[in-house]
């Protein structure tokens, strides 16, 4: 009798075990098994009085030779606003492409401002600031997940704040997008699902595009799942930018 009660209870701590790991998945981020470097550049430039331009930028990279290309690649993604390299022909390295950015953003930046002030005649300061981070994550397979945060004050006083996201494979630098990872009707079922996120966010009855609406969201505009995602073994977290589809940053988090 004794024994088949241990048993008994074995088997329910068994059961209420498996129970809790499917309702609970991990939260602890995969490791990224890859050496990184992080290239770091931080500088003042102060030509006038009325004139000053501060920036700060630390580019995370892979090691190692055989990574070439993929950083070329993250170079050219957009993780660095404005996006110079983009259609630059030329192999880049982050050692020398990130010194080259942070100088041509200051000489284009107080072109601007001096121009601003020759035109305005103003009194005012323009002291701009701008601040790039990125970072690098584990994905799926032999993807990375590139995350940059940026923060941008282009002298009027306000600042700006956002996060832009590519998934990239690690032996060619390819950017991964939503058709390759969720099919050729991807829109209309990841739609479909961050509609019915957002509306759990906001604690909406239904389930549909009016409410959002009338809450703010997707304005004059359909709704899509935004190309800016992170990409995990379990779930897509799709990021849209202040004022991309809500006037603050939406996150929302779907399992794969």
């Amino acid at each position: 009798m004794m024994k088949n009660l241990f048993i008994r209870f074995g088997f329910l701590a068994i059961l209420l075990f498996l129970m809790s790991s499917c309702g609970h998945k991990s939260t602890t981020p995969k490791r990224l098994d890859i050496p990184t470097g992080v290239v770091s550049v931080d500088t003042v430039a102060h030509p006038s009085e009325a004139i000053q331009c501060h920036v700060h930028v630390e580019f995370a990279y892979l090691k190692g030779n055989k990574y070439a290309v993929a950083n070329d690649s993250l170079l050219r993604m957009g993780l660095l606003q404005p996006d110079y390299f983009a259609i630059n022909y030329d192999k880049l390295t982050p050692q020398k492409a990130i010194p080259t950015f942070v100088r041509q953003y200051i000489k284009d930046y107080i072109e601007i401002a001096q121009l601003i002030r020759q035109r305005e005649k103003s009194k005012s300061q323009l002291i701009g600031e701008l601040s790039i981070k990125t970072e690098l994550r584990a994905s799926i397979d032999n993807y990375v997940t590139a995350l940059s945060h940026i923060s941008i004050n282009n002298g009027n006083g306000q600042l700006t704040k956002y996060t832009i996201v590519r998934n990239f494979n690690i032996k060619d630098g390819h950017i991964t997008t939503l058709q390759e990872q969720f099919g050729k009707d991807y829109k209309e079922k990841l739609t479909k699902e961050i509609i019915e996120r957002i509306a759990d966010q906001e604690d909406l009855e239904e389930d549909d595009l009016t409410g959002l609406q009338a809450k703010g969201y997707f304005t004059g505009i359909a709704p899509y799942p935004s190309d800016n995602f992170i990409l995990t073994d379990d779930s897509t977290v799709f990021i849209y930018t202040p004022g991309e589809i809500n006037q603050k940053e939406v996150r929302v988090a779907i399992d794969n």
